[in-house]
Formats: C-alpha cells, structure tokens, sequence
C-alpha cells in the first residue's frame, strides 16, 4: 500500500494510488505539508443543521452580512454558498486572517448539511477531509481524467477553491453567476477525500448535459468552450482504499474520530 491512514482506537485504512505521474507529484506534496504540519481533520458529527445556522449568524455579525432566509433546502444553501464565494472573491489574503476559520467552518459545514439533511446519504460521514490551508500545489495535468462517476473508497483530490465544479452546477441547477461559482478543477492541493459516499448517474445523459449548459449558461460555454466544460465534468480521483470493511467500520464507528496518523510505504 501507498499511504496508512489511522484514526485512534479504529482500524488502519490502505490506500493504493494510481500509478501516473501527477499522482506521483501528489504525493510528494502531501509527504512534504505532512512533514511541515499535521493535517487538519474534522469529523462530520459536528456539522449540523443548527450548527450551520449559528455559523450564520456569527458571519452575518463579523462580516457584515445580511444573510436572514432560514436554510431549509439545497436552494437555501446555494444562496448562502454565494454569499462566502462573495467574500472571497479575490482569495482568503484578501480578508483579515481572523475570518479564515469562520469561513472554513462555514465551507465545510454547509456542505456536510447539503449531504446529510438535504439529500440521500447512508450515513453522517460522506467523506474524510485531510486537508492544508495553504497555497501549496501545482497546476493539474490538462490530460487528467476525470471521473463521473465516485465509488465507496476512492480517494480524490482536495478541492481547491470554494467553488463548484461544472457536474456539480448542473446538480444543483445553479446557473446563478455562474462565472463566480463554477471553478474547473485545475489545479492540485495537497490534502485529499476518502470518498464514503457511492454515486449513480443512471439517468445521466451527456446530450442534456451539454443542452442544459447551452440553454443556461451561453456565455460561460462560448468563453471556455463545451469541450472544456466536458473535461472537467466529474472527480479527479487519484486511487482507492483497499480494506473497504474496515473503512465500514471506520464509517459507523460511534466515536468522535481522531485522527491519529498517516504513514506511507
């Protein structure tokens, strides 16, 4: 196995990576952050709906937003995600360093409400975030295939903007400034997911797909081009757990899960 991922009192996880050379450049740059400075790790039980609505609050104090509709649904939270896309427009150097880890917070745990109160899940913990707030990372291969397709156990790569990516948009229909929302995964960071979650697009068409973006994003389409938009649809995943049991485990454990440490081959 390529990397060891133990969280205290439960079973070791083992993932194996993809042999490609982006992937080999990944983990270079997830050994070196993970040399520097222990990753940071949340585990989902906390993000609740009521959580996200203290987040909100606080936000609307020391930001000074305006943010007062009740989240209710997965339209709620897109309109809210806007609101954090806003202020970070031009990236985190450009608000006072005190806010990070509210926006952090409020990031992640939208999300983890959209997944949890809001869709289908088979269980509060969709996925394990080992992650690094730094700028760290290097531009992703223009050849790297994307998946469409998630299965228990894939490993991708961390997100690396508080954006969307274009399958993700089209989800959620939000063509709402979409120039703002949608973000091509383009370029790698250190951390990575250990995906919990299995997708089905049974109904995916990819003619629809790309109708739907020409019908409600038209200029987005004809400055990147549909080839492009085609590109990024899907998940740049980087390899698997092997030990899927005990990553079942992991999943249903009761604990608040601590991560204990990585380690690698």
């Amino acid at each position: 196995m390529d990397i060891t991922v133990k969280f205290k009192n439960l079973p070791e996880l083992y993932i194996e990576l993809n042999d490609n050379p982006t992937v080999k450049r990944w983990l270079q740059l997830f050994k070196d952050n993970y040399s520097a400075e222990f990753p940071i790790f949340r585990d989902m039980q906390k993000y609740s709906l009521s959580y996200l609505k203290e987040l909100v609050a606080q936000a609307n104090d020391d930001l000074g937003w305006s943010f007062t509709q009740d989240i209710n649904s997965i339209d709620d939270t897109v309109l809210l995600h806007k609101h954090i896309e806003t202020t970070l427009a031009n990236g985190f150097s450009s608000i006072p360093a005190e806010f990070d880890n509210l926006l952090h917070e409020l990031h992640f745990c939208l999300h983890m409400v959209e997944y949890n109160c809001f869709t289908v899940s088979a269980n509060k913990r969709t996925y394990f975030l080992l992650e690094w707030f730094n700028n760290d990372g290097f531009d992703l291969d223009e050849t790297f295939d994307h998946m469409l397709f998630m299965k228990f156990g894939d490993i991708r790569l961390q997100n690396p903007f508080v954006g969307h990516v274009p399958l993700q948009i089209y989800s959620q229909n939000d063509a709402s400034n979409v120039f703002q929302t949608c973000k091509f995964h383009n370029f790698v960071r250190p951390g990575m997911y250990i995906e919990t979650r299995v997708e089905y697009y049974d109904n995916f068409s990819p003619s629809q797909y790309i109708r739907w973006w020409n019908t409600n994003a038209p200029e987005f389409v004809e400055k990147h081009g549909i080839e492009r938009i085609l590109h990024y649809t899907g998940h740049p995943v980087i390899g698997r757990v092997t030990n899927l049991d005990d990553l079942t485990t992991v999943v249903n454990s009761t604990q608040i899960l601590e991560l204990e440490n990585v380690s690698f081959q």
